[in-house]
């Protein structure tokens, strides 16, 4: 049985999400978990004492911040009541949607039929400085160099897509920052470990392991067999596997195939998405008697 996916397979890959932001949204998005939130307010505070020294003082006080936040309620307002368009639905996908690999000719039929490997990778800077110590600026550098590695090289690398994450559990500011890269199989990335760049990496780290005791890095690796995996979205814009893509080929033709499917039928259960045997009668009666008519909503 065929599912039906959501995109046509695309004629060049779409970007990972690891670099959909371009250059500047990492950066800044670090460098706003960098500070605490009484340090960003003395930065606001300092920059309007500056302001006391220009013309009309009072003015010039309040006026930029009332005009800020009164823009800001009303973009909020007009958003909110439909009469702007709402840019935070971007992307988003209005319905359950799962995930099923498509096979070399671009069919998705088989739930789970694919290894899949994930590696996490993550550095974090415990120096007073925090994104600005010695060092950590390079570790960065060396993971985006890596990525765009991988990112040129798809099919070779069994690269499937890689994306950022901050943990913001442990910490309020200058928090840990994560890159998840997704593999076609255990076999890729170990060969992706042991070729040139990420040797060059290790080498260049165990050289300057002295002067970086501050940086902390660490991997974890996932290697998931086949029927072992899934994943569910609804209402959600492509993330994670759903933002992975695979070369097919369609009519002689290699393409770029997402491996988001409609999320229906045997795929609205954990082990249908998964490939695994099921009894559809007694899966889970209170999910369906919660859902209703499935089919008929998403």
């Amino acid at each position: 049985m065929a599912f039906k996916p959501i995109f046509n397979a695309f004629e060049k890959k779409p970007l990972s999400q690891y670099f959909r932001g371009g250059k500047n949204v990492g950066g800044l998005t670090t460098l706003r978990d960098n500070f605490t939130i009484p340090t960003w307010l003395m930065f606001g505070a300092l920059l309007q004492g500056l302001l006391s020294f220009l013309p009309y003082r009072n003015i010039m006080l309040v006026a930029p911040v009332a005009l800020i936040i009164l823009y800001k309620s009303a973009v909020a307002l007009l958003q909110t009541f439909g009469l702007l368009k709402n840019p935070y639905m971007d992307g988003v996908i209005p319905q359950r949607t799962a995930i099923l690999y498509a096979n070399a000719h671009n069919q998705h039929s088989t739930p789970g039929g694919d290894e899949v490997c994930a590696i996490l990778l993550a550095s974090r800077s415990n120096h007073p400085l925090g994104m600005f110590a010695p060092g950590f600026k390079e570790v960065g550098e060396r993971f985006t160099w890596m990525t765009k590695e991988m990112e040129k090289s798809p099919t070779e690398h069994g690269f499937l897509g890689a994306s950022t994450w901050i943990n913001s559990g442990d910490r309020g500011y200058s928090s840990e920052v994560m890159v998840i890269i997704y593999f076609e199989s255990m076999h890729h990335l170990h060969t992706y470990a042991h070729g040139t760049r990420h040797t060059e990496t290790m080498q260049w780290w165990q050289a300057n392991a002295d002067k970086l005791k501050h940086v902390g890095i660490m991997h974890e690796v996932f290697a998931a067999p086949k029927h072992s995996w899934e994943g569910i979205y609804v209402n959600y814009h492509p993330t994670g596997l759903g933002a992975t893509f695979k070369e097919v080929e369609v009519d002689g033709v290699k393409k770029w195939a997402s491996p988001l499917v409609e999320g229906k039928g045997k795929l609205t259960y954990s082990k249908g998405r998964m490939g695994r045997k099921f009894d559809e009668e007694k899966e889970w009666t209170a999910f369906e008697k919660t859902m209703g008519e499935a089919d008929g909503r998403y």
